[in-house]
């Protein structure tokens, strides 16, 4: 065995390490592509903070419901059988609800047992209450508006976050491949750089150097489909499809829509119903209607209270004690009473004026947070608007770099193999390549979320969507 052979071993060797096949990459017959509006819609569907909004909408609703129920009024039925003894006394007690009652006139002492019946039905309606009743609804309406609020802008926010993850997952499939291509520029340089040095044309160094630039390709490729990978499984996680196989919509790409997105409307300011303030809206006007709420809960009550009774007592009218305890069970008396009562707790003046004190401090900070989202709304789509101008003139740019560098790779390769220059130059024009690749998906990457930011703020999430349905 020659010296030649024997040095040329361990490249063989690592070239049959590095070099595996290529099914990294999903194959278009059996990928399983996911488009941009499919994405979003699963994951809406599927996410269980939007499953809890729309049960808290429910509830609302159903609260809503249980607050037009206090203008009924309270019609309570009581039946009830007694035995015990009866010395009645004159003077006055505070009753507490629960002394027990001997009405009469003043009598003897006994302690014999007596037995009695009564059965009551008392009605009590606060008719008026100076608006309290209205205000209850108003309040629970309002904290309905709150609850669908708060469903929308989550909706926002998770729609904002799956097209930035989805965005994202495409760009690291387009480095992919940009890789993939990378790694196999690097695997043909090192094939004839092989042939070359095994033949005695090209010094043994150039062969060392060509293995380890193709070595650095194929770890980069590795890193890109861990990273394409990592965010295809996030995907499924969200939308709940079959991460394998799995493969971004590229018709995106498209420079119809990239370029020319004539679907959008330009806009300069924000909706002033955005999701993320309408929030802030929906709370600030809940606060404004619990203050309203709690101004009328201290007003005077006007209320019809009614009653009717029947009753009978194991004493005779003559103040004789039967010894039949069964004297006292049949009803023996009836009664009505009827009346119009007002009631207001003077003192509550002092509850009411500390609990509007503090509703309406909240109400202010409220409003203030939604004024600061506004401002912060705003100077987002002012700087979307003014990257989305340079961002798109640079991508005009990029396929003029892009051409320049695959023509300059073309070219130093070919005086490679005609002995007219060295590897690194080579190597050069290589990465100067790989580098205008990724730099153009990393523009179109950039065009993109900027388009979705400015359709966000300006109402048009639906229409952009609408655009990537296939």
């Amino acid at each position: 065995m020659d010296n030649k052979t024997s040095r040329c071993r361990p490249v063989l060797k690592l070239f049959r390490l590095l070099v595996l096949p290529l099914y990294f990459l999903p194959l278009h017959s059996t990928a399983q592509v996911l488009n941009l509006y499919d994405a979003v819609n699963k994951s809406v569907a599927n996410y269980p903070l939007l499953q809890q909004r729309q049960a808290e909408v429910s509830a609302g609703r159903a609260h809503v419901t249980t607050i037009n129920g206090n203008r009924l009024p309270t019609l309570i039925l009581q039946d009830q059988a007694t035995i015990g003894s009866d010395n009645s006394i004159q003077g006055p007690y505070f009753s507490m609800g629960m002394v027990p009652s001997t009405p009469g006139s003043y009598s003897s002492v006994s302690g014999s047992p007596i037995a009695g019946n009564v059965a009551i039905s008392f009605l009590k309606w606060e008719f008026f209450t100076f608006g309290y009743y209205n205000a209850q609804q108003q309040d629970a309406r309002s904290q309905l508006a709150v609850n669908v609020a708060n469903l929308n802008s989550d909706k926002y926010l998770l729609t904002q976050n799956i097209v930035s993850l989805y965005l994202d997952w495409l760009k690291k499939y387009r480095l992919l491949q940009i890789q993939n291509e990378n790694m196999q520029r690097a695997q043909v340089i090192f094939t004839a750089i092989r042939a070359t040095v095994l033949s005695g044309l090209k010094p043994g160094v150039d062969s060392s150097t060509a293995s380890a630039s193709y070595a650095d390709a194929r770890i980069s490729y590795l890193q890109a489909l861990d990273n394409f990978n990592y965010d295809r499984i996030t995907i499924a996680s969200y939308t709940g499809a079959n991460a394998n196989g799995l493969v971004p919509d590229t018709s995106i790409l498209a420079p119809s829509l990239l370029l020319n997105p004539a679907f959008l409307q330009r806009s300069d300011s924000v909706i002033r119903d955005h999701p993320l303030l309408e929030v802030y809206q929906k709370q600030y006007e809940q606060q404004v209607a619990e203050n309203n709420t709690i101004a009328k809960k201290y007003l005077p009550r006007v209320s019809f209270d009614g009653a009717t009774w029947m009753r009978s007592s194991g004493i005779s009218p003559t103040g004789v004690y039967p010894d039949d305890l069964a004297y006292g069970m049949p009803y023996s008396r009836s009664n009505y009473l009827l009346g119009l009562s007002l009631s207001y707790n003077i003192f509550d003046l002092k509850h009411r004026h500390d609990e509007l004190a503090e509703g309406r401090l909240l109400a202010q900070a409220r409003q203030n947070a939604m004024q600061t989202e506004q401002l912060s709304l705003d100077a987002m789509m002012q700087q979307a608007n003014s990257t989305y101008a340079t961002t798109l003139e640079k991508l005009k740019e990029i396929p003029v770099q892009l051409s320049s560098a695959s023509q300059a790779y073309g070219q130093q390769t070919a005086l490679y193999r005609a002995g007219l220059n060295t590897l690194i130059d080579v190597t050069n024009a290589q990465y100067a390549l790989l580098q205008a690749e990724t730099s153009y998906v990393n523009m179109q990457d950039e065009l993109l979320q900027l388009l979705y930011i400015r359709a966000g703020l300006s109402g048009q999430s639906d229409i952009f969507l609408q655009n990537f349905k296939h």
